[in-house]
């Protein structure tokens, strides 16, 4: 099957979307990690301060999740097979796992070049934000911002497949020769 220029605007436009609202929704998780994250009690170590970093990771997410969710029903994903389908809610708490499963793949990445960078170098891979000691020429600020892009492009890329696959299926064109 051939796919038409009319089907590669589309599907160009609903990429487009998908990045826009992907932006949106990580503006929300970002905002609501820094606030609950501010409103935490300062704490230095141990299961405190995995809470500190969680609370704000959770609470992020969820926000994110609803956002990222609402706007691809509404928005992104017009060329939808069963359109209510994609409004019920077996679709909404699938939408949220596959979301949870970007999330932990997210992190896979992180940790594991996180562990590969410290075992290589015997440095440091965490930028130290409270103490100002973030710099553009630092060999840690470049290697923290490329294992960051790579994650998010990994991210995206399974984010849009897997929506794609099971919750936004497109309909059925059969194309006219």
């Amino acid at each position: 099957m051939k796919i038409t220029e009319e089907r590669k605007k589309q599907l160009f436009f609903e990429i487009l979307r998908f990045l826009v609202v992907g932006g949106v929704a990580t503006i929300f998780d970002f905002a609501t990690k820094t606030l609950v994250a501010y409103l935490l009690p300062s704490v230095d170590t141990g299961f405190n301060s995995f809470l500190h970093f969680t609370i704000p990771l959770v609470c992020g997410f969820i926000v994110g999740v609803l956002v990222n969710y609402i706007l691809s029903v509404i928005w992104v994903f017009q060329n939808v097979e069963n359109k209510a389908k994609t409004k019920t809610q077996s679709s909404f708490w699938l939408f949220v796992l596959l979301g949870f499963i970007g999330m932990l793949i997210g992190l896979g990445i992180f940790y594991l070049f996180r562990w590969i960078i410290l075992t290589a170098s015997s440095g440091s891979f965490d930028i130290d934000v409270g103490r100002n000691n973030i710099s553009l020429k630092s060999g840690e600020f470049w290697a923290y911002f490329g294992v960051f892009a790579f994650q998010t492009l990994v991210v995206l890329i399974y984010n849009y497949l897997s929506r794609k696959k099971f919750i936004f299926k497109e309909k059925k064109i059969e194309d006219k020769e």
